[in-house]
């Protein structure tokens, strides 16, 4: 029985995803009837107030929370920053968060909306569900400053030791449920930046002496502690080589390593292969989904050249150039359009790379627009000069302006209307509504099994009660037929004469004592089931 409510529970909790993910499929997007491009429709609108114009909000894919970072501005020092406030994207309200003053520099936010800052030899840790701190004890004081950074799963943090020069001496591994250090790497004398994959069990370092021709990728493993340098052969020359950006894939362990003209691809251990590396083309910023890996590039349009040399340095021809968007997979670019926001940039790309987001600007308006990655159709929305993104998988935007007085920061929320697979929504609600659906598993479970165990206890009794009739032996049809006759032909007693002589006592009236049946005084068996009576 435990195992039949089981898989009912996870029918049901199957069951309940499907209906609400399903929900807001009924009908198609009516923006969506008539023209290849979605018209974002307004969720939400929000106003704060802020010191300056130099305020801002962070986000991340999930629409749930946000942090206020609010600057002000004084002649002598410039831009300072004053507070941050927890911002909840559901209902617009804000709340501060109480960090020290002297700590307020050091505060980031996560890809799970966390906020971490260093307060003395602590690492601290402020989760926005229930605006709750944690403190981690893991910093020490024996170098001029540190800097901490949060792996993507909040389960490790990496703790980086500085000298005065701003040299990177240690980086120090911790685990954060034990607060335990991990790994220790010493840093190399020609080490540049360090990344790190998003578990942060490796350490990618681009060593400064690296050669022309030569991408070099220097790997720390930091669960066993030991280090590899990893080579690949570019093209002999300034562009190739000098790699400006490493950039961790967020479905994948792989990561790439971009120049001005070449696209290097490499594994979680920095094995390294070359996508492209030639003058017609040049990275933009990648964008992965859960079924491919996108990357956007600049690419030549015509006989235009991508890049324009001045003085020795090249610099890149965005607007004479071609947009496209490169699918890792299938190695090829799927789409490719000329330069659609004029003035304005690219911020993003839908999950299967069908539609980018941007800012489209000229000498008489900004606007936010979505713009097919095929055709080069616009779609504009939201008339001001805003940093538009997506959210929850490209089912939102978020989008961002400043009155003219700069004293106000508007924040506002699309819904897209961009389409989604089934399988896509169906996954994407259990993802984020994973408490939802096991609460309903769980409450389908408990209904559910609680009427099978009523069932089996009516079975139960069901099945006690004819056991007991059964053995109690049933007259047979014949056997039914002669007690019916025999009740018909007793006769009904009638009232006596007066007696004129002194009466005999009345002889007692007989039954069978096997089915019941009235006997006749002088009767030897019974008339009705045929046993011998007494």
């Amino acid at each position: 029985m435990f195992k039949s409510i089981q898989k009912s529970g996870r029918i049901a909790a199957v069951a309940i995803g499907l209906i609400a993910a399903l929900s807001p499929l009924a009908a198609p997007p009516a923006a969506l009837a008539g023209d290849t491009v979605p018209t974002p429709e307004l969720e939400k609108s929000y106003s704060f107030k802020v010191s300056s114009d130099n305020s801002y909000v962070s986000t991340s894919d999930d629409s749930k929370f946000g942090y206020l970072y609010d600057y002000d501005y004084d002649e002598d020092d410039g831009y300072n920053l004053k507070s941050i406030t927890l911002i909840n994207f559901k209902d617009g309200s804000a709340s501060p968060v109480a960090i020290p003053d002297k700590s307020l520099g050091s505060a980031c936010p996560t890809s799970s909306n966390q906020l971490y800052w260093q307060d003395g030899n602590n690492l601290v840790v402020f989760s926005p569900d229930n605006q709750s701190q944690t403190v981690h004890p893991i910093i020490s004081a024996k170098y001029a400053y540190t800097d901490e950074t949060i792996s993507y799963d909040g389960n490790r943090a990496a703790v980086e030791h500085y000298d005065h020069e701003s040299e990177l001496k240690k980086i120090e591994i911790y685990d954060l449920k034990s607060d335990k250090l991990i790994q220790t790497y010493q840093s190399d004398k020609d080490d540049s930046y360090c990344y790190y994959s998003d578990d942060m069990s490796r350490l990618y370092f681009l060593p400064y002496d690296a050669e022309k021709g030569v991408v070099s990728l220097r790997v720390f493993n930091c669960d066993t502690g030991s280090t590899e340098l990893k080579t690949v052969n570019v093209k002999k020359d300034d562009r190739s080589s000098d790699i400006d950006h490493i950039v961790t894939s967020s479905n994948s362990d792989d990561i790439y390593l971009q120049s001005d003209t070449a696209l290097i691809k490499a594994d979680r251990d920095g094995n390294m292969s070359v996508v492209f590396n030639d003058d017609d083309h040049a990275p933009e910023w990648p964008y992965s989904c859960p079924s491919a890996e996108l990357y956007v590039l600049y690419t030549k349009k015509g006989s235009n050249d991508l890049f324009e040399e001045d003085d020795g340095d090249y610099y890149l021809n965005e607007k004479d150039a071609n947009l496209s968007v490169y699918d890792l997979k299938s190695d090829k670019i799927i789409s490719s359009i000329a330069y659609p926001f004029g003035e304005g940039y690219l911020s993003d790309i839908s999950h299967d790379g069908g539609i980018m987001l941007g800012t489209y600007s000229d000498d008489d308006k900004s606007s936010a627009c979505l713009v097919d990655a095929k055709t080069g159709a616009k779609s504009e929305f939201d008339s001001h000069w805003c940093g538009p993104t997506f959210m929850n998988g490209d089912r939102e935007i978020w989008t961002d302006y400043y009155d003219e007085d700069s004293s106000t920061l508007h924040v506002n929320i699309y819904k897209s209307n961009i389409p989604h697979s089934l399988p896509e929504d169906v996954l994407y609600f259990v993802q984020t509504h994973l408490p939802f659906v096991i609460g309903g598993g769980v409450a389908v479970v408990l209904i559910i099994g609680g009427a099978i165990v009523v069932l089996c206890i009516r079975k139960k009794r069901a099945k006690a009660a004819n056991g007991a009739t059964a053995a109690t032996p049933k007259p047979k049809r014949k056997q039914r037929r002669r007690q019916k006759r025999a009740q018909q032909n007793v006769v009904p007693p009638t009232a006596p004469a007066m007696p004129t002589a002194p009466a005999a006592p009345a002889e007692p009236a007989r039954f069978c004592r096997h089915c019941g049946t009235p006997l006749v005084p002088e009767a030897q068996f019974c008339p009705t089931c045929g046993q011998k009576v007494d």
